[in-house]
């Protein structure tokens, strides 16, 4: 009788296997394409669409780190530090919320706190291709969100969506959000038309990143969003800081964009119903009739300190509507005071650590030259952050983790090149094993 040998999976099988798209880390990475595409526009989705990116992300997160598909990021005693504070805030801040009432935010929280880095540092160490995979989906769908809030800011119409106080908010649900997703573009655009990566330094592939470029930086001063454009501006300045050796390239592009920029002023009437920064200026500073938001801003930081003092140790509620400050309604416009009001003193102090760490891992990039991408990701967000009513936001976290993980794997991606390394044959902006480097 012939018998037909045991068949044995080798290496090269199960390459195959992986490259014709059956490994979980393809549908993982497609998974989390589709959620960074859509990542801009989360908060104008339609409800079910909203709520299944949500549950997407709360299932990707969870579910990975229940398989133990997760791997030691950066400082992991920062991160799980954060989670367990979060876990501790659902019960004991109860000064006006239950601990019912705090548990959606918090099990929210401990997701991306707690689990994030964790499970999105593994998925950068298995697939290659995976930080590529989210700047491309990321850039293209902010991109189309910007074009948007120069069209509202030029007076159109877009989905029903127009202009706030004459700040357009493209296809996210408030200037600020745009700004910030701006923000982030601009630094993918410009690290990712610094890379060594073959594929990005072909003609057409500079053309739409240079188009890019623009497009997000008209969408950023579309929203007229002091803070965003503030925190893009330090973003920014770390990133060249790690590019140094490339200043020249790095201070050209950025004169290009600002003579393409001024040059659309001057020759179009485009930017005619743009609120220039120097017209936000004035509002924010009380200058004008309009209401001065840095007021506002100082009004909500007033009112958390004077509760913070009352009740030092537990917060009044996590979830936004145990958050209003002076007028019952407008949320701290700081991370940290907002932690501390809402969630108490060991929230408060985790997120004081994440700061502190996002500022260690940007001098360590800056000293390093390594890492400019995800530094200045990290550096834009945290000054964001410390302005805006950042806090349980999954849109506002995800960007960051992305960056921390990046940075974490030790290695090299497109939309956050490693330029302390020669890219390895066949890869884009070095991604391959990891290497030892030189400091």
């Amino acid at each position: 009788m012939i018998t037909t040998p045991a068949y044995r999976t080798t290496t090269s099988d199960r390459r195959r296997y992986r490259d014709r798209g059956g490994s979980p880390e393809t549908w993982i990475t497609v998974a989390w394409t589709v959620i960074s595409f859509s990542l801009p526009m989360y908060r104008q989705l339609p409800d079910a669409a909203r709520a299944l990116w949500f549950a997407g992300v709360f299932l990707l997160l969870v579910g990975s780190a229940i398989t133990l598909r997760v791997a030691r990021p950066l400082f992991p005693g920062v991160w799980l530090f954060a989670g367990l504070a979060t876990a501790f805030a659902v019960v004991t801040a109860t000064d006006v919320a239950t601990v019912r009432d705090n548990t959606f935010v918090g099990a929210q929280l401990f997701a991306i706190l707690g689990l994030g880095v964790f499970v999105l540092t593994a998925n950068v160490e298995r697939s290659p291709r995976f930080v590529e995979a989210l700047g491309f989906a990321y850039l293209a769908g902010q991109t189309i969100s910007s074009l948007a809030g120069i069209a509202q800011a030029a007076g159109r119409d877009v989905l029903g969506i127009e202009t706030v106080q004459g700040r357009a908010s493209g296809l996210s649900s408030h200037p600020n959000v745009l700004g910030l997703m701006s923000s982030i573009a601009i630094l993918l655009c410009l690290t990712m038309l610094l890379s060594d990566a073959p594929r990005l330094r072909t003609p057409p592939c500079r053309v739409v990143l240079v188009v890019a470029t623009l497009v997000n930086v008209g969408g950023l001063l579309s929203t007229g969003s002091l803070s965003s454009m503030m925190s893009a501006a330090i973003g920014v300045l770390v990133t060249a800081a790690v590019l140094r050796e490339r200043i020249k390239h790095f201070a050209l592009g950025v004169v290009a964009i600002a003579a393409a920029l001024w040059a659309t002023a001057k020759f179009t009437s485009l930017f005619d119903t743009f609120r220039s920064p120097a017209d936000r200026y004035l509002q924010v500073t009380g200058q004008t009739q309009a209401d001065s938001t840095w007021e506002i801003r100082k009004l909500t930081y007033a009112y958390a300190w004077e509760s913070i003092k009352e009740a030092p140790l537990f917060g009044r509620g996590l979830a936004a509507e145990y958050g209003g400050t002076f007028d019952g309604v407008t949320l701290t416009h700081n991370v940290f005071l907002r932690a501390w009001f809402q969630g108490g003193i060991l929230l408060a102090a985790a997120i004081a650590a994440i700061i502190v760490a996002i500022l260690v891992v940007a001098i360590r990039s800056v000293i390093r030259k390594e890492h400019g991408g995800p530094a200045g990701v990290l550096v834009t967000m945290a000054a964001f952050a410390l302005t805006s009513a950042f806090f349980e936001q999954p849109d506002y976290w995800l960007p960051a983790i992305v960056a921390w993980a990046a940075i974490s794997a030790n290695r090299s991606q497109t939309g956050f090149p490693d330029q302390s390394r020669a890219p390895s044959s066949g890869a884009v902006g070095g991604v391959g094993p990891r290497e030892k480097t030189s400091s």
